[in-house]
C-alpha cells in the first residue's frame, strides 16, 4: 500500500505544481519503477503503446469526428427548434428546451463540453432576453450537459470498456435509463421553479405544424442516435463500427442535407477532431503504464483484501466509492478519473460481486458531475462564460440542478438493475 501512496501522492504533487495530466501520470509511473528498480525506456514505451494498440479505441476518434461534423452542421439550432415545438409549452418553457435539446444532442456528441457548448450558444443568449436571470439559464444548460456521457455514445464510457474489457455496447445502453432519469428529474425541477414563481412569459405556444415542420427540419440528426444505439442493440454493429458509421453519416448529412457543411471547412473541423482525440489517447497511453505498475505490484489485490476486511457489504462498498469519486470528480476531468480509477477500484468491485457493467454506469455518472461541481467544472466555466456570469454565481444557481443528479447516482447506486435492465434484455446480447 505504500507504493499505492507514492503513486497517487507524486500524482497529485505534479498536478498542484500545474503539471497536465498526462505528464503528471507518466511521471508519477516513472518515480515508483524507479523506487522498484524496473525503470528503463523501452518499458515506458512499450506499455504506452500497448495501451493504444486496441481496436475499440478507433471509437473516439470517430465519434469526435462524428460531433464535430454534427456540431457545424447547423445541428444545435435545428434540435433547439425541434425541442421549442415538442416542450416548450410546459410551463418554465425555455428551460425545458435546454434540457430535452441537450438530451437529443447527447446522443450525437458523447462529451459534456460539447454538448454545454453547443446547446448553450443558442440557448442561453435565448433565455437571457427572455427575462431569466442569467446565472439560472447557465446553470440550466450546465447541468444539462451533464446527460451528454451518460445517454450514448459516450467517450468516459469507451474508456471504461477499454481500461476494463467490458462490452462497450453494453455500457452504451445501460446508460439510456440513468440518463432519461437525469432529464426527467431537471425538467422536474425546472417546472416546479417555474410554477412557484410564475415564470408565464416565456412559454412557446404549442402547434403541431410548427412540432412537424421542425421534427422534419431535424430528422436528419434525429436518426443518428437510432444508429448508434439500434445497431448496437441488434447485434449489428460494435461500438466501434457505430461510430465509423456515424461519422460517414454525419458528413453526408451536413454536406448533402443541410448543406451547410462545405469541403474547405473540412480540414479545420478534422484536425480539431483529432486533436482532441490525441488529448484523450496520450492520457490512455500513460494510463496503461500506470496500469503495470499497479499489476506488478498487485496494488488491486491488496486494496481488494483491504476493503474486504474493513468494509461488510456491496452497497456500503458502492457508498465509499462514490464518496471518493464525487471528491476526485471536484479536481480531475471525468475521462482522466475513469482511467486512473478503473484500474483500482475494478478487482475490489469484482471480488465483492458487483457487475463491472453497471459499475461502469455509475462510475460515469459519478464522475459526470464532476462536470458541475467546482473548483475544476469544465461545464460550469463554459456556461459561465457564455451567459457574462461569474463562476461564483452559476455555483450558487447550480445546487438544486446537483441535488437532482445526486438523486439519480443514489438510486441507480441502490438499484442497479436500473442500469441492467436493459443489457440484460436478450435483443442486447
Amino acid at each position: 500500500m505504500t507504493t499505492l501512496g507514492l503513486l497517487f501522492g507524486v500524482f497529485f504533487l505534479f498536478l498542484l505544481i500545474g503539471t497536465p495530466i498526462a505528464f503528471a501520470l507518466a511521471g508519477a509511473a516513472i518515480v515508483v519503477l524507479s523506487s522498484i528498480d524496473l525503470l528503463s525506456p523501452q518499458l515506458v514505451l512499450q506499455r504506452v503503446y500497448a495501451g493504444l494498440d486496441s481496436f475499440p479505441m478507433l471509437a473516439i476518434p470517430f465519434f469526435m469526428a462524428a460531433g464535430a461534423l454534427m456540431e457545424h452542421g447547423g445541428i444545435s439550432r435545428r434540435l433547439v427548434n425541434f425541442s421549442s415545438y415538442l416542450v416548450g409549452w410546459i410551463s418554465g418553457g425555455l428551460g425545458h428546451v435546454a434540457v430535452v435539446a441537450s438530451t437529443i444532442f447527447a446522443g450525437i456528441s458523447g462529451s459534456a463540453v460539447a454538448d454545454t457548448t453547443a446547446i448553450g450558444s443558442t440557448m442561453i443568449p435565448m433565455m437571457k432576453r427572455r427575462g431569466f436571470d442569467p446565472s439560472f439559464a447557465a446553470a440550466t444548460v450546465a447541468a444539462a450537459g451533464v446527460v451528454g456521457p451518460i445517454i450514448p455514445p459516450s467517450i468516459p464510457m469507451v474508456l471504461y470498456g477499454v481500461s476494463s474489457g467490458v462490452s462497450i455496447g453494453a455500457l452504451f445502453i445501460g446508460g439510456i435509463v440513468p440518463g432519461l432519469m437525469m432529464t426527467m428529474g431537471l425538467m422536474l425541477l425546472i417546472f416546479f421553479r417555474a410554477r412557484r414563481a410564475k415564470w408565464e412569459i416565456e412559454v412557446e405556444p404549442f402547434s403541431y405544424r410548427g412540432l412537424w415542420t421542425s421534427f422534419v427540419a431535424a430528422a436528419g440528426a434525429l436518426v443518428m442516435p437510432l444508429i448508434i444505439v439500434g445497431g448496437i442493440l441488434g447485434g449489428i454493429l460494435t461500438a466501434t463500427e457505430a461510430a465509423a458509421l456515424a461519422t460517414i453519416y454525419a458528413l453526408g448529412v451536413g454536406l448533402f442535407w443541410y448543406r451547410e457543411l462545405t469541403f474547405a471547412m473540412l480540414p479545420e473541423i478534422f484536425f480539431r477532431a483529432g486533436l482532441n482525440s490525441a488529448l484523450v489517447m496520450i492520457i490512455v497511453g500513460v494510463a496503461n503504464l500506470v496500469g503495470y505498475v499497479l499489476t506488478v505490484e498487485q496494488l488491486p489485490q491488496a486494496l481488494a483484501e483491504w476493503f474486504s476486511g474493513n468494509v461488510g457489504t456491496a452497497l456500503m462498498l458502492l457508498l465509499v466509492i462514490n464518496l471518493l469519486l464525487l471528491v476526485a470528480g471536484c479536481f480531475l476531468d471525468g475521462g482522466s478519473a475513469i482511467i486512473v480509477f478503473t484500474p483500482v477500484l475494478l478487482p475490489v468491485v469484482r471480488e465483492f460481486g458487483i457487475d463491472p457493467v453497471f459499475f461502469g454506469v455509475m462510475m460515469t455518472v459519478n464522475l459526470m458531475i464532476g462536470t458541475v461541481t467546482p473548483p475544476v467544472g469544465l461545464s460550469l466555466y463554459i456556461a459561465s462564460g457564455i451567459a457574462g456570469v461569474s463562476i461564483l454565481q452559476i455555483c450558487r444557481a447550480i445546487w438544486p440542478f446537483l441535488a437532482v443528479q445526486l438523486a439519480v447516482l443514489a438510486l441507480i447506486t441502490l438499484f442497479p438493475d436500473i442500469v441492467l435492465f436493459l443489457p440484460n434484455l436478450p435483443a442486447a446480447r
